[in-house]
């Protein structure tokens, strides 16, 4: 399934507000134009460093961008197409400060 990004925008945003952040975001939307995701394990064939969040409600990854500059952290589901919904998005030492399970920004 195509991976959809469902609130995209808020990349955007974060990346106006940060603009060395940007190349790394852009990098990582062309590459998930590519993707087709059906379950968990194609997500980590194309983003090894991608970390699933155990013991949570939701189903939620974490995806290291920029060389680990940056953390997102996105609920997911494979239900008609794989959606990407964006929860967090900061750098290292500030997801180091939330609760990956509970944070919900976007």
């Amino acid at each position: 399934m195509k991976v959809r990004v469902i609130t995209e925008v808020s990349i955007w945003n974060y990346c106006t507000k940060n603009a060395r952040a940007l190349p790394s975001f852009q990098i990582f939307l062309e590459r998930l134009k590519n993707c087709d995701w059906n379950d968990l394990n194609d997500i980590k064939t194309d983003f090894p460093n991608m970390s699933i969040i155990g013991n949570c409600e939701n189903d939620r990854t974490v995806f290291d961008i920029g060389g680990n500059n940056f953390r997102m952290i996105c609920d997911y589901n494979f239900y008609k197409n794989c959606c990407l919904y964006v929860a967090f998005i900061g750098t290292h030492a500030e997801y180091d400060k939330i609760d990956a399970c509970t944070v919900q920004l976007f």
